[in-house]
């Protein structure tokens, strides 16, 4: 018995469009109805999956829509309309089966990956641990070794070894760190006290001014930074540096400053003094002169400005 193929024949092209009809054989029956939505949701889960291990395995997840394809009512009927052929069960199931193979292989290579990936997540993760190991080690060496030069240094710095305690300072300085504000300060307070006194000037300028830029020097840095600008001809430096120390209450600093920078006296002009001590309000020099104030007691009393003769204010 010929079975009826319904929509064989697109509508258009039909020559007796009423000649046709649907058997009752052709019609769907409930368990057909239960079978297309079971395959339907057996689509679904593997546009899903595929969805899942798309970034894992391209082609696992291709052999997935294409099952998904052929399971479902959509791709069956697509492919009826499209090939002209009625897809039966039977060949239906065959597809699928073969289509199942392929996705058993597929799934295989893709728990390899998945293995794959977890045992280079687990490599990686040694990996950076044991950097970490590594970097700590490194930075407790470094410490250490920035200890030991510096202690080393500030020794022979006490016992007068200035170039022994230079070396050792530079040393320190190849592991110190710039966000050591601490140890930063001590080593250039080291570098410039021994370079000062093996009259290194410009060297010690240098860590003056490193100095600087981290905190406010003391009376005595001034006073020994003030030193050495005079040192290399920097007079003017020199000057404001011997007074800033003598600001902050060093005395060999102030009789310094005096030395360079003493005070001048510069005669403004001469001024009439009543003998009650006031100064004539109109410096007269006439008679009436301090009428009021008892007389005229000096006629011509100088009257000075006191200033530096260097003004280093600005500085």
């Amino acid at each position: 018995m010929k079975k009826y193929v319904p929509k064989l024949i697109p509508k258009e092209h039909r020559v007796l469009p009423d000649y046709f009809k649907e058997s009752i054989e052709t019609t769907p029956n409930k368990a057909e109805n239960t079978g297309d939505l079971l395959w339907n949701v057996l689509s679904l889960l593997s546009i899903l999956a595929a969805i899942i291990v798309f970034s894992y395995h391209v082609g696992f997840s291709l052999s997935l829509l294409l099952f998904a394809f052929f399971a479902s009512s959509w791709g069956k009927n697509r492919l009826e309309r499209l090939l002209k052929f009625r897809f039966v069960p039977t060949l239906k199931l065959c597809t699928l089966g073969i289509m199942s193979f392929i996705l058993i292989g597929n799934g295989f290579q893709y728990r390899d990956r998945i293995k794959q990936a977890e045992e280079d997540k687990r490599i990686a993760a040694l990996a950076e641990q044991k950097a970490e190991v590594e970097a700590k080690r490194r930075e407790v060496q470094r410490l250490d070794s920035v200890r030991t030069y510096l202690s080393k240094a500030d020794n022979l710095l006490e016992k007068g070894a200035y170039a022994k305690a230079i070396y050792f300072y530079n040393q320190s300085g190849r592991f110190v760190s710039t966000d050591e504000t601490d140890t930063q300060h001590r080593l250039h307070e080291g570098l410039a006290n021994s370079y000062v006194r093996t009259k290194q000037y410009k060297l010690a300028l240098q860590h003056y001014d490193e100095l600087s830029r981290t905190s406010s020097l003391n009376g005595e840095q001034l006073y020994q930074q003030a030193l050495c600008y005079q040192q290399v001809g920097r007079k003017t430096e020199a000057i404001a540096g011997f007074r800033q120390a003598s600001e902050a209450g060093h005395r060999q600093a102030t009789k310094l400053y005096d030395k360079l920078n003493p005070l001048v006296r510069k005669l403004l002009y001469y001024q009439t003094v009543c003998c009650d001590g006031s100064y004539s309000p109109s410096n007269a020099k006439g008679r009436g002169a301090c009428s009021h104030h008892g007389g005229v007691c000096n006629w011509n009393k100088p009257i000075y400005e006191t200033y530096r003769k260097y003004d280093v204010n600005g500085l």
